[in-house]
């Protein structure tokens, strides 16, 4: 999920996606999230729901992701580790971002 460059946050789940999770971030600038499973008391489980970056289109520290154990998959690609999933989509939503900017200069 990508709301788009006003909402500059994405959100990828694993499927099937827990009924209830929680973010849990990992960082100190409180840009990268893990989402974390919840059990049925609503407590914290090590299970992994997804991930989410705030400022997603200007992100740039790659570094700080966690190594997840898992490949991750959009739907018609490849599954990839992580980090090179969220560089190629990135790389894509920053042409898209482009494309509507472009697209809105001289209208109105």
């Amino acid at each position: 999920m990508w709301p788009g460059p006003d909402i500059d946050v994405l959100t990828l789940f694993v499927e099937p996606t827990p009924a209830l999770w929680e973010a849990d971030p990992i960082d100190d600038q409180w840009q990268i999230f893990i989402l974390r499973a919840l059990d049925e008391n609503e407590r914290e489980t090590e299970t992994i729901a997804g991930v989410q970056i705030v400022d997603y289109l200007s992100f740039d520290r790659w570094n700080a992701l966690p190594e997840l154990p898992m490949l991750w998959q959009l739907p018609g690609r490849e599954p990839l580790p992580l980090d090179q999933l969220l560089r190629d989509q990135q790389r894509s939503l920053r042409e898209e971002a482009n494309s509507r900017a472009r697209g809105s200069v001289g209208t109105g």
